[in-house]
Parts: C-alpha cells; structure tokens; sequence
C-alpha cells in the first residue's frame, strides 16, 4: 500500500473535523510569499427520452463491393486529449521520482505543471493571473475571492484548489487551507506541491507530527526538492524532539 494512503486517510479525517467545511512549498518562506512564489512557477445526465439504438445490419446482409475486400479489423478508436494528458502526467511523475540532478527535477516539475493548468479556460486563467497579481501584492483575501470564482467555473481542477490552499494560508486561515487541499489531493495525490504546501499549513498549526509526514511523501514524490534532507531533519526534531 502506498505511503499516501494513510496520509489521505488522516487528511480526511481532519477535514472531517473542521465542522462541514469543503473536504476537499516549503522554504521558510512566509506564507504569503509561499503561496506567490508556487503560483508564479505555474504560469510560466441530461433527463428525457432515450434515442432508439440504430440499426445494425449485418455484415452478411451488405457485402463489400467486388475488388473491395471487407477490413479485416476497425482501426482503433483514437486516445482523447485528456486521456494522453494523464498518461504524459504519470510519466512525469514517475520521471521527476528518478530525477538524477536538481536541473532535471527542476524542468519535470515545469512540464508537469504547464500540464495541470493546459485544461483551465481563457476566463479561468484570466482570474488565475489576477489572482497571481494579488497575492504578490500582499492581497490573499482578493486572491481567496478570484479563486472561488475560477473553481466555481472549473471545480475539477486540482490546481485551482490547491493555489486557494495557498491563498488561504497566506491569508492565515489554515484550516480552509485544510480543506482545500483535500479536495486537491483527491483529485491529484501524485501533485508534490500539494504535499509541500500541506507541510507548510501543519507547521503554521504547530502539529509537528502530520508536517513531519506531508513532507515525507513530498520527498517521495520530488526527492531533489531543495533543501529536501535538512528540511526533513528539522521537522523530525519538531515533531518528535531529538533522539535519545
């Protein structure tokens, strides 16, 4: 069983907690400046009657015309844009968990990006960068706002819920963060950033213990995150004090 299991468990069960919300990198950085810094990466049934099938006829009813011989086989129905998307995602992910130099890991975590936002619309990316703007400018409450409307245009896409975790814990409310990133990582457990910011929140609420393991699984992820070994040692000491 893989390790997020157990993560997106205990996530769950805390969102569970927050009383109904939304059940849905880190550097040291403030969090306004967290949340800033990972978004400006990413810029570079219907009811009624149902139809009567149509007519099959059968394919000794209707032979091929002479010197015509019938296909032996139909040619393979072609793969939708989405479904290459997710492959190329999952190559990606695999690609950036092998990552031989930080260089490396670093164009990965590009290409991966430009592929999470490529599905957003003209209108949604437009509050996206307003959104971006805001949050450089010290705005998260703005910021909050223009991603509320971009996810009410587009709530399947993990992006858009894991950039208003970061907005969220810029603007001090880590427990929307909370929720938020829950839903981005139902929608995207394979998202390091979401784990990374997920890290970022838990230390903002002095729960050493789940910073502790969010950054673990960002570090199974993305092992060349700057900083990665430091970083982990530090948040063990947090977490569990030093080892006797």
């Amino acid at each position: 069983m893989s390790r997020s299991a157990p993560l997106q468990t205990c996530l769950s069960a805390r969102i569970a907690r927050l009383t109904g919300r939304f059940f849905l990198s880190g550097s040291g950085k403030t969090p306004g400046r967290l949340a800033a810094a990972s978004v400006l990466v990413m810029l570079t049934p219907a009811t009624g009657a149902v139809a009567a099938p149509a007519p099959v006829s059968s394919p000794l009813s209707s032979p091929a015309p002479v010197g015509k011989p019938a296909p032996r086989n139909q040619a393979a129905a072609p793969t939708s844009p989405k479904a290459t998307q997710q492959s190329r995602e999952k190559e990606l992910v695999a690609k950036l968990a092998k990552a031989g130099t930080e260089a490396e890991a670093a164009d990965i975590r590009s290409e991966l990006e430009a592929l999470r936002t490529k599905p957003l619309r003209p209108t949604t990316m437009l509050l996206l960068r307003r959104a971006t703007r805001e949050l450089s400018e010290q705005k998260p409450a703005d910021a909050i706002e223009d991603l509320g409307a971009a996810l009410a245009l587009q709530s399947d896409a993990a992006v858009l819920w894991r950039l208003r975790a970061q907005a969220k814990l810029a603007g001090g409310d880590t427990d929307g963060a909370v929720s938020d990133l829950g839903i981005a990582v139902q929608h995207d457990a394979d998202d390091a950033v979401n784990w990374e910011t997920l890290t970022a929140v838990e230390e903002a609420r002095s729960d050493g213990p789940a910073a502790f393991r969010a950054w673990q699984r960002a570090m199974e992820l993305d092992p060349k995150l700057p900083g990665a070994e430091t970083r982990l040692e530090k948040l063990r000491l947090k977490a569990f004090g030093q080892p006797t």
